[in-house]
Parts: structure tokens; sequence; C-alpha cells
């Protein structure tokens, strides 16, 4: 009896053979498109706190004219003489700067190496971002932020920090409510 045998498929063993070269170029594809989205992220969040810190300087412009317009005003006011931080009167008292600008005051207090901090609601609130609510670049939430204004040499230098939901901070995010100063609307 000569019966041929006619093979219509794959066998058991050829289908699993399949799965598995399949399985293992999708773990690393998918490994390595993971690390692809991982990174872009972390450098979107890096790109947000460069914008905060790029922030820095106009707000210190702004905020230390305001504080000194407002104190030669105080002084013109009294029929003061004003030599750029004392206001002498005319029966001769002198007053040093007291402006009510929060920021130019907390910042005239500041030692060399101490720092104040602006939240993203402050910089909202003063009118330096449309938002206080910053997305997540991984797409799990929102990111919290602050500007830093630390004293270096009587010079400000200015750093952005931001910590975002589904991501590691890429600095050493420490926000201190304590150090938080409100900033003069922009008009």
């Amino acid at each position: 009896m000569n019966t041929k045998q006619i093979k219509n498929g794959f066998t058991l063993v050829e289908l699993l053979a399949v799965i598995v070269i399949l399985g293992i170029i999708m773990a690393i594809g998918g490994g390595i498109t993971m690390q692809v989205k991982k990174n872009a992220n972390e450098e979107q969040a890096k790109q947000l706190e460069k914008t905060i810190k790029e922030l820095g300087p106009n707000i210190y412009s702004h905020e230390s004219l305001v504080g000194v317009k407002d104190y030669k005003s105080y002084c013109d006011d009294i029929g003061g003489d004003y030599n750029g931080s004392t206001c002498t009167s005319r029966d001769g008292a002198t007053k040093n700067d007291e402006s009510d600008n929060y920021f130019y005051k907390s910042y005239k207090k500041l030692d060399p190496g101490e720092s104040i901090q602006v939240s993203l609601k402050s910089l909202k609130e003063a009118g330096y971002l449309k938002s206080e609510t910053i997305l997540s670049p991984s797409g799990n939430g929102n990111c919290n932020g602050y500007l830093e204004i630390k004293k270096i040499n009587f010079e400000p230098v200015f750093k952005g920090y931001i910590s975002c939901a589904g991501l590691d901070p890429t600095t050493d995010y420490n926000y201190d409510e304590e150090k938080e100063v409100k900033l003069t609307k922009i008009e």
C-alpha cells in the first residue's frame, strides 16, 4: 500500500520557532523604542528648565527697576534727594531704601550664596507665563517647577528647575516655600 502524505501546513515546531523569533525581535525593538522615548521626554524637560531659566534676567531687571522706581517715587513724594539707595529729606534725615516691592527687598537682603525662588504659579500670576500648568512630556500628568535666583558675588545667577510626573527630575529639584517670592504684575 503506497499512500502519499500531503503536507498542507506548518508543523507545531515550525510555528513555535517563528513565534519565538518574533518575540525576541519585539523585545529588542520595544526596549530600544522605550529608551528613545524616555530620552526625548527627558530632553523636553531640560528644555522646559532652560525656558524657565531664561525668564530670570527679564524678571530680575523688571523687578529691580520697579523696586528702585517705587523708592525713588517715595523719595520724590517727600521732597527728598535720592542718590540710588538712600533718600535724604529736606531736614537732612536719611532713610535707606525700603521699597514695597517684595522681590526687590527679598533679593537685596540675600547674602552671597543665598537664593530666592519663584514658582510657576507666581510666574503665571505676574504675567510671565500663560499657564502655570505644564504637561509632563511623559504624558502622565503635570510638571512642577520654579526659578531660582541665587546671589553669587553680589550678582544674580538664574536656574530653572522642573519635576514632571513620570520622569526622574533632571536636576536636584528642591522647592522651598519659605524662599518663595511674589512678583509684580507686568503692566
